[in-house]
């Protein structure tokens, strides 16, 4: 001891292990028994939650199962299935129908004393029949909804699957008062799928589902369902932060977790029926009586350990040097610093950590040289909204060197759609992407500087620019920015670009705003085509997409697949152009409906094309690939290109085999059919008999020839003829079905309104 107390060795250091190592031995001891009787209690108030738990999911799953069955019965029940067919309005006979399903809900309601109220929504009829009374679906939304802030319209789309059998937590507005309570929704369906069907709704209410549970120890009792929505509590004031499904993972555990500034013992199940969590919460303090003697305990050990301890010190005192020995050792081994013998360790580790502290600075200055990236980072996150919460915006953009002039925003995309002089150029894919987006993102800061600020990025593979106005913007000055851009990428360099932009914003808060508008005038692109410069203030509202819809009538499509098998390009280019030029020219055409209606002319093109009776449709169809080139389409223009190719392909296609097959046969019975297509009598058996061939033979070889079906050119020879008829207006309907070939008047009106989309009458209306 006396050598060690005057050595030239850091004695404060020795001191310091010395009290570590002392203090070391009942730390471990204390530690060792603390952490025993803890699982101890931890293990009781496990076993006893868990039976408590156990019992409230067999109590609530009894009743649900109870509920479920009902459920069943109801779907069974003809009376309430029948309604499902009604219709509004509602007739007198249907009111008293309302009154004997009100009646038949009142005695399921009976049966379950479980169920608070019974609804059946209709969708047909938007009838809404309880046990008190019928409403509609807006007044069952003001009564029973999932959130507070739900809309009529996303409440409405939860009942429209085809199927609906699930639980979900509902509040319920009955007196002005809001009660919580859980929604089981079963769908009724019919065989008919056409049909919208109906839904059975019982509602259940918090109270009741936890009426007979009585927790101990102050417990407080949660159930949530598989989505992490909480069912049903009670003991709570406020739903704590650790009740979501990341920390329950299991089927089954128990925890600790805080909530405010009191700790809570958390015990929770999982129902193999429902899939439902049941959660049991009791305060940590009631443990604080059990753990008086482990503290006692506790309290010997140290003082054991203490008197060990004494002795332990003694011995490692002796010896207390040797780990700061090894660690300079260390140091001196790994830095550019030795040590000295007999001097002192403090200055040494002072002088290391100078050393390290330099290093550090040198880190940083590396960091400095990719700011950039950091930059580009921070303005990803500025446009998401996603920027870190612990860190101030204004400091962020004092980092960057960002000063911002006034609180007026808006946001440009850009996106490539041709890469004009770098197309052909050496750089690979990846390179010369890269390289055009610098050029972008270098031109927007320059062409926006000259009046006010920018800060470009690169987002999805899109080029964004934030737009920072310095002084109050006019409505056409991101108009000119967008254009000098487009100008000069495409003089200079022969790139092609769709500039999407938005509305000009305030605040910081407007920045995700102004992108996501920004994303929904580039998604314009595929009603404009690329190369245009699509602002969103141009883009239909939302009201007017719900009230519009687009031009593509049954009769004109079955015009345009006639035109297409008669193998006349001109005429079915035409109508297609004046299809698209229709919707396109229309303010109202979204994006949605854009999609809508290109699909319907992909499976126009593709049906008809199916129906073509050619000898080499799979050769023609492998050799034209329509399918992919249609799909593949992402504008309305793309596919007016490519409709156009494969169009003039089919028709080509079509008049070259009709020119090689149609033999004197055909025109022999395409004559025969025109000079007799008034005789009631006409048909395959009758044209067989004049030309000695059996019918399944002659229909077959004019099929071949013609890539007609003969009763289909009998039947659109008699149309042809009653269309002329009709256009004399003295002529009566009935009279002119007789003179074409119909004695019945019910199926001329059918022919003539499968190939010419409208019925005789409306025919003769436009005429």
């Amino acid at each position: 001891m006396k050598n060690l107390r005057f050595s030239k060795r850091s004695v404060m250091v020795n001191w310091l292990i010395s009290y570590m190592s002392v203090l070391l031995v009942p730390i471990l001891i204390s530690g060792i028994i603390y952490t025993a009787t803890w699982h101890v209690i931890e293990s009781e108030v496990n076993r006893a939650n868990e039976s408590l738990l156990k019992q409230i999911e067999q109590a609530i799953d009894s009743n649900l199962a109870g509920i479920e069955r009902l459920s069943v019965e109801m779907a069974l029940s003809k009376r309430l299935a029948g309604f499902i067919t009604v219709s509004k309005p509602l007739k007198d006979e249907q009111y008293y129908d309302v009154v004997e399903i009100v009646d038949d809900l009142r005695k399921y309601k009976v049966a379950n004393d479980y169920i608070d109220q019974i609804y059946v929504y209709y969708k047909n009829s938007d009838t809404v029949v309880s046990t008190r009374d019928h409403i509609n679906s807006r007044q069952l939304y003001d009564r029973v909804r999932t959130r507070e802030d739900m809309s009529y319209e996303e409440w409405q789309a939860t009942f429209d699957k085809r199927y609906i059998q699930e639980y979900s937590p509902v509040t319920i507005r009955e007196d002005g008062q809001a009660v919580k309570a859980v929604m089981y929704a079963k769908s009724i369906i019919l065989d008919t799928p056409e049909q919208p069907g109906a839904i059975i709704l019982f509602t259940i209410k918090d109270s009741k589902l936890l009426e007979n549970i009585m927790p101990a120890n102050h417990s407080s009792i949660a159930v949530l369902d598989r989505q992490n929505r909480l069912i049903a509590s009670t003991g709570l004031d406020k739903d704590p932060d650790f009740l979501s499904l990341d920390k329950l993972t299991s089927e089954n555990g128990f925890f600790y977790d805080k909530l405010i500034d009191k700790q809570y013992a958390v015990s929770y199940t999982t129902s193999n029926r429902a899939g439902w969590k049941y959660i049991s919460m009791m305060p940590a303090d009631l443990f604080d009586e059990k753990m008086k003697y482990v503290k006692n305990l506790i309290s010997i050990s140290i003082a054991l350990s203490l008197l060990i301890g004494g002795i332990v010190t003694f011995l490692m005192l002796k010896r207390n040097y040797d780990p700061i020995s090894k660690l300079i050792r260390s140091l001196s081994t790994r830095s550019s610093i030795s040590f000295k013998e007999g001097s002192n360790e403090y200055g040494y580790l002072q002088a290391a950590l100078n050393d390290t502290f330099t290093e550090k600075e040198q880190i940083g200055q590396r960091l400095e040289q990719h700011r950039d990236t950091i930059r580009s980072h921070f303005l990803q996150g500025l446009l998401k909204g996603s920027l870190e919460r612990n860190v101030p915006v204004h400091e962020s953009l004092a980092v960057h060197n960002m000063k911002l002039e006034t609180s007026h925003f808006a946001v440009l995309l850009f996106q490539v759609d041709h890469y004009g002089k770098l197309e052909s150029t050496e750089f690979a894919f990846a390179e010369k992407i890269k390289h055009v987006q610098f050029i972008i993102m270098n031109v927007a800061e320059e062409v926006v500087g000259i009046g006010h600020q920018a800060f470009s990025t690169e987002l999805d593979n899109l080029q964004a620019c934030i737009i920072n106005f310095k002084k109050n913007p006019e409505s056409d000055e991101v108009q000119d920015i967008a254009e000098q851009v487009k100008a000069f990428m495409l003089e200079h360099f022969h790139v092609h670009l769709t500039i999407a932009i938005s509305r000009i914003h305030q605040d910081l808060s407007g920045i995700p705003v102004a992108y996501q508008e920004a994303l929904s005038a580039l998604e314009y692109r595929m009603v404009m085509g690329s190369g245009e410069i699509i602002r969103y203030s141009d883009l239909p509202d939302a009201e007017t997409e719900r009230e519009s819809s687009y031009y593509y009538p049954l009769h004109v499509e079955q015009q345009l697949i006639n035109f297409v098998k008669t193998g006349d390009y001109d005429q079915s280019k035409a109508m297609i152009d004046e299809i698209i030029e229709i919707n396109v020219s229309s303010a109202s055409l979204s994006v949605p409906l854009a999609k809508c209606l290109m699909f319907d002319l992909i499976s126009t093109m593709l049906k008809t094309i199916d129906e073509i009776g050619a000898s080499n449709k799979r050769e023609f169809m492998n050799q034209v690939n329509p399918i992919d080139r249609l799909t593949a389409c992402t504008t309305i223009k793309d596919m007016r290109v490519q409709i156009s190719d494969v169009l003039k392909q089919v028709c080509q296609s079509i008049q070259e085999e009709r020119k090689q097959d149609h033999n004197q046969l055909s025109q022999q019975i395409i004559t025969y059919v025109k000079e007799n297509f008034s005789s009631t009598d006409l048909n395959i058996t009758m044209i067989g008999d004049v030309f000695n061939l059996t019918p399944s033979y002659l229909s077959k070889q004019f099929k071949a020839q013609t890539g007609e079906a003969l009763l289909e050119h009998i039947n659109k020879t008699r149309i042809e003829e009653a269309k002329k008829l009709l256009a004399v207006q003295s002529t009566s309907i009935v009279d002119i079905a007789r003179r074409v070939g119909y004695e019945d008047i019910n199926r001329f009106n059918r022919i003539f309104k499968k190939y010419e989309g409208i019925t005789p009458g409306k025919y003769k209306d436009f005429v």
